[in-house]
């Protein structure tokens, strides 16, 4: 009797106190992500017509322009638009309408349109290009980057190049080029002086543009100028200048390089015979170009040239190739391998040239090659 009243006590107190525990436990927490909540706003949705860049083509300096944009909304919810930055402080973005907040955002309904649109100002000649960025609430486009870009013309410009490369110039004959110089945003402009750095033998002249001619260009005012290169420079190679003086209050004065290397009255093209790799078990050939200033008749001897290399001499006859003549070098099949830099020393009967030395770069390789 006294077993059963202890088992019964027993269980007593573990019902008890597994009631305390569960009593004590915190209530579960759901999980987190069987929450329902109720379905977000749609969101807008940016298109922009076209493309985002704008090419404006040609401003003169100084020179403005604009560009507008149309951004739409395209989705379903509103889509809110404002300006991020800018690149430079010359272009500047509008957004059209009254805005709101600290970045002026405009807020753009389903299916409207607001017009967005980019100015710019030409501070600087030469190659334009900046951006404006519109920031968006558009999940998939946060940020759009407008593009502006072209050329803003110098108030005076050289065409076709700001300089003069002659190449070779004979010093026995006269030699001419011709540039232009041009005002895009001056009418009347006028050209007060030209002055080289060897007036004794480079000299310029100036002719004024016709109106036909200002109009081709698309210019208001503009010169033809001609470069005399008379005879007499010093052999090899020189760099003078062309400095050009207008009365344009932006850009009076320029400097114009002329440069270019004198040669002699007999010239070979090219100024070197060079082969690079010339098969031993071949042999090559290269030719080479004399030609006497002047179309002058003129007898060449060879007097001294590489060992294995055999150079002859002919006059060319084709029409209008009077004064020029045909050099051919010969490396003879079983030469050895190696470096030939002996010169070819020709004698002429030329007065004012009695000798002409052609520098020799040869490789010979002991195997097949390329001449």
């Amino acid at each position: 009797m006294i077993r059963w009243i202890s088992l019964i006590c027993v269980l007593l107190v573990a019902a008890g106190g597994a009631a305390f525990v569960y009593q004590t436990l915190p209530e579960p927490v759901p999980d987190p992500t069987l929450v329902l909540h109720g379905r977000e706003s749609p969101a807008g949705k940016v298109e922009i017509p076209g493309s985002v860049a704008f090419n404006f083509g040609t401003l003169p300096l100084e020179g403005s322009g604009s560009h507008t944009w149309e951004f739409k909304n395209v989705g379903q919810g509103e889509l809110e638009v404002w300006l991020e930055e800018s690149s430079c402080s010359c272009t500047v973005a509008k957004l059209k309408g009254d805005g709101k907040g600290p970045k002026k955002t405009i807020t753009v309904r389903p299916g409207e349109s607001t017009p967005i649109e980019v100015s710019w100002t030409a501070h600087k000649w030469g190659r334009f290009g900046h951006t404006a960025t519109i920031g968006t609430t558009d999940p998939d486009q946060a940020a759009v980057v407008l593009t502006v870009y072209g050329l803003i013309l110098a108030p005076v410009e050289v065409r076709p190049s700001d300089s003069i490369s002659l190449g070779d110039v004979s010093n026995e004959e006269q030699e001419r080029a011709t540039l232009s110089v041009v005002s895009p945003d001056r009418s009347g402009m006028k050209l007060t002086r030209l002055i080289t750095t060897r007036p004794d033998l480079i000299t310029a002249e100036s002719r004024a543009m016709p109106a036909d001619e200002l109009a081709k260009r698309k210019v208001k005012s503009g010169y033809e100028i001609t470069v005399t290169i008379k005879p007499g420079l010093p052999l090899g190679r020189f760099s003078e200048s062309l400095a050009i003086v207008t009365d344009h209050p932006a850009r009076p004065s320029m400097n114009v390089p002329i440069i270019g290397n004198a040669v002699g009255p007999i010239t070979t093209f090219p100024s070197r015979l060079q082969m690079t790799r010339v098969a031993s078990a071949r042999g090559g050939s290269k030719e080479i170009a004399l030609v006497v200033h002047g179309a002058s008749k003129t007898r060449f001897e060879v007097t001294s040239r590489p060992k294995d290399v055999k150079v002859t001499i002919e006059p060319e006859t084709r029409p209008g190739a009077r004064g020029q003549y045909r050099l051919t070098a010969t490396v003879a099949p079983g030469t050895p391998p190696g470096a030939i830099y002996a010169p070819i020393v020709l004698k002429t009967d030329h007065p004012r040239e009695p000798v002409v030395k052609i520098p020799v770069s040869i490789f010979v390789t002991p195997q097949a090659g390329e001449d």
